[in-house]
């Protein structure tokens, strides 16, 4: 295993540095994947759409809102939560006409389920005739264990419309490492400050190293709240598979840290 990490350690730092993946846990968070007007992931109601024609933040496609019936919708599964935890969003907004453009974020037990907190509000209705960026912290309750992110507007008047892009969601810096917190007990365990730094300083600095941790945000919260149910494998988790691989980057850190 060791040996492994060693060769995968050694294949990310030599990859083009400066990609990070721009939506953390979010599923086309850029509207390129879908099919027509109709984008992957996304539920949408009323005339709400991605579109291939201008104005567009990045890449070829945006999602678009044109009136009070349009939204976008994506759950997000966020596995059982047995602590607060700290997540950021974000996303490009763009408003035509005098309407506010919303992302708000909210979390729930269950997808329709129960909701479990606010809705934090990331808005703007003054973009001077492009994108502007706009992001936020928020703290999971204990017991969430989906997150809902809708795209919508107010103040509609005809004529106006809202564009989205690049939306993002995941636990930033410093935050949460679903698995290794579950397996050692506590989000503060000096084990994931190393494992945290080198995800920060070598595997979100390349290509291959992004995607790794998108894939791993997407698919390792009901995996980890599997571990924390279980003492055995908590342990096992810990003294075989972490603590290893902790040591090793310790004792190689001098090659990885900025």
């Amino acid at each position: 295993m060791l040996a492994s990490l060693l060769i995968m350690t050694g294949v990310l730092v030599v990859l083009p540095s400066g990609y990070v993946g721009a939506a953390g846990m979010v599923s086309n968070g850029d509207f390129e994947q879908g099919e027509g007007e109709v984008p992957s992931a996304w539920n949408v109601t009323g005339d709400a759409a991605r579109v291939d024609t201008g104005p567009i933040y990045a890449g070829n496609w945006s999602a678009r809102i044109t009136g009070s019936n349009d939204t976008l919708t994506e759950w997000l599964c966020i596995g059982n939560l047995t602590m607060p935890v700290t997540f950021e969003a974000w996303g490009w907004i763009r408003v035509s006409g005098e309407v506010t453009g919303i992302i708000g974020i909210d979390f729930w037990a269950g997808v329709n389920g129960t909701q479990l907190s606010s809705t934090t509000i990331l808005s703007t209705n003054d973009t001077n005739n492009g994108y502007a960026q706009v992001s936020g912290l928020m703290q999971s309750p204990m017991g969430a264990n989906c997150t809902r992110i809708r795209l919508w507007g107010t103040d509609w008047h005809d004529g106006a419309e809202v564009r989205f892009d690049d939306i993002g969601f995941y636990a930033p810096m410093g935050a949460l490492c679903f698995i290794a917190t579950a397996a050692y007990g506590t989000e503060t365990a000096a084990e994931l400050d190393t494992l945290r730094d080198f995800r920060d300083q070598v595997l979100l600095k390349s290509a291959l190293g992004s995607l790794f941790v998108e894939a791993y945000y997407r698919v390792s919260p009901p995996i980890a709240d599997f571990i924390a149910k279980n003492d055995f494998l908590r342990a096992i988790v810990r003294e075989v598979l972490l603590d290893p691989v902790v040591r090793l980057l310790q004792w190689s850190q001098g090659l990885w840290r900025g």
